[in-house]
């Protein structure tokens, strides 16, 4: 009878043990991420919002900067474990910054804008002209170089912002403006003309924006980088489905840009480009990204810097990510299959 109540007991306490198992969940991972107000950073703001990180185990808190130097800034100095920055951005100040690329985050997204006087449909036409760029913007660097391979005779003038690239195009300051996104879908609602965009001059994507983490973050964290990137696949693919419930999202964290502009610039699937101006992704692949990063050489970074830059890129936890998430027969983009 004794050895019969202590067998009970025994499994009574097996039994609370099991169960505690199986109701315990480990604290989320804290993890703080910078962003701009552009509409290139929807991805964040979607699996953030659509609750894909907190389904991850990520407690994500979410810091604006209003400039590309704000943000790189918070990231060198450890305010933030983590952004998206611009291609350009990393390249520029990469000697500084002591940071791992792991993931995409948007894609392409700058076009060629004039005003209704003029009528250009290929980089030839801009022989003589004024051409308003902006600092640090990755597209800017794609046209740039076709201008050079061309040999036309271009006079630019470089801008801090696109408003300001854009201001300069409606004053007439200059003939021309490349603008990334909204912004170039906003200059057409203000009769302004898009006459050249990226795609019709690069053959292949490149990176608008990519995901990078501080290396002290990602050495302490490695599971939470990759589930966190998990999260941004899932948000895109819920932002190509379900654009209703997403385009909210994203006008959320844009306030002062209409409705119609935030739709325009990353979730309309324009038929002259077969897919979004500025496609919001974290699809991210290694050897477009050197070939794009090749083009900063010499205008922007040393050969040198750029051995170190391709040196930050660690696709380790984008690899795990889509690993399982081809496991749990998620539906990636056909983009992921390469």
């Amino acid at each position: 009878m004794k050895k019969a109540y202590i067998l009970v007991i025994v499994v009574i306490l097996v039994a609370v043990a099991f169960t505690g198992s199986m109701l315990y969940k480990p604290p989320p991972t804290k993890m703080r991420i910078g962003y701009m107000p552009a509409a290139s950073y929807g991805l964040i703001w979607i699996a953030y919002e659509k609750g894909y990180f907190a389904q991850e185990g990520l407690e994500v808190t979410l810091k604006e900067y209003p400039t590309v130097a704000g943000l790189v800034d918070a990231l060198y100095s450890k305010k933030i474990d983590g952004a998206p920055v611009t291609s350009v951005a990393l390249a520029a100040f990469i000697k500084n910054l002591d940071v791992k690329i792991v993931a995409g985050n948007s894609l392409d997204g700058t076009a060629l804008v004039t005003n209704q006087t003029f009528s250009i449909s290929n980089i030839e036409g801009l022989s003589g002209m004024r051409l308003g760029t902006v600092q640090y913007v990755p597209g800017d660097y794609i046209f740039k170089d076709a201008i050079s391979k061309s040999g036309v005779n271009v006079t630019i003038k470089e801008y801090l912002s696109p408003p300001d690239a854009l201001s300069a195009l409606e004053s007439g300051a200059v003939d021309a403006s490349l603008l990334w996104e909204p912004y170039a879908s906003l200059a057409k609602y203000r009769n302004l003309s898009i006459s050249l965009w990226d795609a019709e001059i690069y053959g292949k994507d490149y990176p608008c924006c990519l995901q990078a983490f501080s290396e002290s973050f990602v050495k302490s964290n490695p599971e939470a980088v990759t589930k966190f990137i998990r999260a941004l696949i899932k948000a895109e693919v819920f932002a190509y489905s379900n654009t209703n419930e997403s385009l909210p999202m994203v006008k959320k964290y844009l306030p002062g840009i209409p409705i119609q502009i935030v739709y325009d610039c990353v979730f309309y699937i324009d038929p002259e480009l077969g897919r979004a101006r500025n496609p919001l992704s974290a699809y991210i692949n290694y050897g477009e990204l050197r070939d794009f990063y090749s083009l900063l050489v010499p205008s922007l970074i040393s050969q040198n810097d750029y051995t170190l830059l391709l040196s930050k890129i660690d696709l380790t936890y984008y690899q795990n990510a889509l690993t399982s998430l081809k496991q749990e027969n998620f539906p990636l983009p056909s983009r992921y299959a390469g």
